[in-house]
């Protein structure tokens, strides 16, 4: 069953084998994978086995995703990257660029035969200002973010590895600890809230409170606010009553 289910999907498993995590002078994570290009990459279609074999690639960033956040948080970790254009894909754009110049350099001409005949005077160009105003192509885009493989568990890696991987998922999964709340208080649809968390004292606003105040479990919850951050409260069990009173009207 399980093969059959691998078959399908065609996961990528990453271990010391085929991959090895690093870091960049400004703390991001990188990743040296032997993998196959992604199959539903656009120019891959008609490629044939033997052409997509496992090849090295460098990823100059990697982000993680967790698979099972609350349960297994070190296990069954997504690896997304920016694989690097294949030649087809650069011939295409090649193509692509070449047929747009080609294009404006033939209306460009049109333009200026329509004038000449009309008697009017054809201005050059400022060839240099142009170039100032083309924008740099964006090569970090997450629109082009790839899976690149699983990681099954962070242990197969080295420790040194665990630990890079386990500081970039703390880091995107970072959520405050609500100890105790010091007041809610709601108005037009939104919930002021000031509490005390395990990194201090915080206020933020949370929208629709009964949309996105959940229970992950019966007695863990999380919050979300308006801006997109999280909180959590660990267990009501422990919540004083106080702070138990104010939450409990939007459980």
């Amino acid at each position: 069953m399980s093969e059959s289910i691998n078959n399908i999907v065609d996961i990528t498993y990453l271990t010391q084998e085929n991959a090895k995590f690093t870091l960049s002078e400004n703390g991001f994570l990188q990743l040296t994978a032997t993998v196959k290009i992604p199959k539903n990459m656009s120019d891959l279609d008609d490629e044939s086995e033997e052409e997509n074999v496992p090849k090295e690639f460098y990823f100059e960033r990697v982000f993680l995703h967790r698979s099972f956040p609350f349960d297994n948080p070190n296990e069954y970790i997504a690896v997304s990257g920016n694989f690097p254009k294949t030649e087809k894909e650069l011939e295409k754009e090649r193509e692509e660029k070449e047929k747009k110049e080609k294009e404006e350099r033939e209306k460009k001409e049109k333009e200026a035969l329509e004038a000449k005949e009309k008697g009017e005077e054809v201005k050059e160009e400022n060839k240099t200002e142009e170039k100032k105003d083309i924008p740099k192509e964006n090569t970090t885009s997450l629109g082009d973010l790839k899976e690149i493989g699983i990681i099954k568990n962070i242990k197969v890696f080295s420790v040194t590895e665990q630990k890079y991987i386990d500081d970039e998922l703390n880091r995107k999964y970072f959520v405050p600890v609500i100890e105790s709340i010091y007041s809610v208080k709601e108005r037009y649809g939104y919930a002021y809230c000031d509490v005390k968390t395990n990194i201090g004292r915080i206020k933020f606003t949370v929208h629709d409170a009964h949309r996105n105040i959940i229970k992950a479990t019966s007695d863990r919850i999380l919050i979300a606010d308006v801006n997109g951050n999280r909180y959590e409260i660990t267990s009501l069990r422990a919540f004083d009553t106080r702070s138990m009173r104010k939450i409990e009207l939007y459980l």
